[in-house]
């Protein structure tokens, strides 16, 4: 029927663009690659051929987002991203019309657009952060730990003290009973 058809189309249409630029991981998990059977008219027959997942819009908003928290200030040329993405500028478009919709970017001259989001460097924002947090917890925790012992050292010493018949003639001892 028609709709076979259109899946043809669609599969010859597949212009075998390789996605993966230089210094960008795929992030692990969700492609549904992985769990097809070999036999499987989706699994791709040559390193050429690509998954659905592989070109997917939201790996490569991923690896957009990626390239842009290497931008030092945040802002990001276009013409490059689509260069170093190894796809057409629509779909580049693509992305940067819905992430400008939701205010996470803006347009800062033709062709560059600046990140108006939080953070995207894992090493400094809130991750460093809460990092500094978690290790003041620990410090903290195990300062609490060695004051315990020291007063359930001093509370036995206490009673061993005062419990002494040795020690009952001294007015101070008395008192504590």
């Amino acid at each position: 029927g028609s709709c076979g058809r259109a899946k043809r189309r669609l599969e010859l249409g597949e212009s075998g663009h390789q996605y993966l630029a230089e210094g960008l991981k795929t992030p692990k998990g969700k492609g549904r690659a992985a769990t097809r059977s070999p036999d499987s008219p989706k699994t791709p027959k040559s390193p050429s051929e690509k998954t659905r997942y592989d070109t997917s819009l939201g790996l490569l908003t991923k690896k957009f987002i990626q390239l842009l928290s290497q931008s030092p200030d945040g802002v990001l040329d276009l013409n490059r991203a689509a260069e170093v993405l190894k796809v057409q500028k629509r779909r580049i478009y693509d992305i940067t019309n819905v992430l400008e919709g939701i205010h996470l970017i803006k347009k800062k001259s033709k062709n560059n657009i600046q990140w108006m989001g939080c953070s995207l460097s894992e090493d400094g924002g809130m991750m460093a952060q809460r990092q500094g947090l978690t290790k003041e917890v620990t410090e903290l925790t195990q300062e609490e730990k060695k004051l315990d012992e020291l007063i359930q050292s001093c509370t036995l010493d206490l009673k061993l003290l005062t419990e002494d018949s040795e020690n009952q003639r001294y007015p101070f001892c008395q008192n504590l009973n």
